[in-house]
């Protein structure tokens, strides 16, 4: 009876200590919620952190870019010519607090992403005659900071990379 005692605190106590460590990768970032509300500001630093078992939950982000990628539309320019446009976007989760009060998730957070770019490039494209998107097609864009309409949403051009296409 003493033995299976023993066996049972230890196994308490293991069950314990799992549920009051956490650990946060090199990658990732992560809010602690307690009953779904946030408790203090976003984990961002990795290791192993600490939290109250079987009350609080950690939500993780990632960290990296992550990919967007738009389907190819037939936009009108200018000139009322129609040409086939696939965009591409990268993008970051820069406060992970913000992002789960407003986005949650990722799909939600891809289809405002869905939302805002296509739009912005059907105004680009469409604003521009043919032969100047094609004269201007090597020229980087950049926007320093772009406003949305949303409050909790905003789009900067920090870390524009070129790619160049090949056939």
């Amino acid at each position: 009876m003493r033995r299976g005692a023993i066996i049972a605190v230890v196994l308490l106590a293991w069950i314990l200590i799992a549920n009051t460590l956490y650990v946060v990768e090199e990658q990732e970032q992560a809010i602690v919620t307690q009953f779904g509300k946030p408790v203090g500001g976003p984990v961002t630093e990795p290791g192993l952190h600490f939290r109250t078992p079987f009350v609080q939950d950690v939500n993780e982000f990632d960290k990296r870019l992550l990919d967007w990628d738009g389907a190819a539309n037939e936009i009108p320019t200018a000139d009322k010519r129609f040409i086939w446009v696939d965009t591409t976007a990268r993008w970051r989760i820069v406060d992970p607090l913000l992002f789960m009060q407003t986005v949650k998730t990722y799909d939600a957070a891809q289809s405002r992403l869905d939302d805002i770019i296509d739009s912005a490039t059907r105004d680009q494209i469409s604003a521009q005659k043919l032969v100047e998107l094609v004269r201007n097609s090597n020229r980087v864009l950049e926007v320093e900071r772009e406003d949305t309409g949303d409050d909790d949403l905003s789009l900067s051009s920090q870390d524009i990379e070129r790619v160049e296409l090949g056939r």
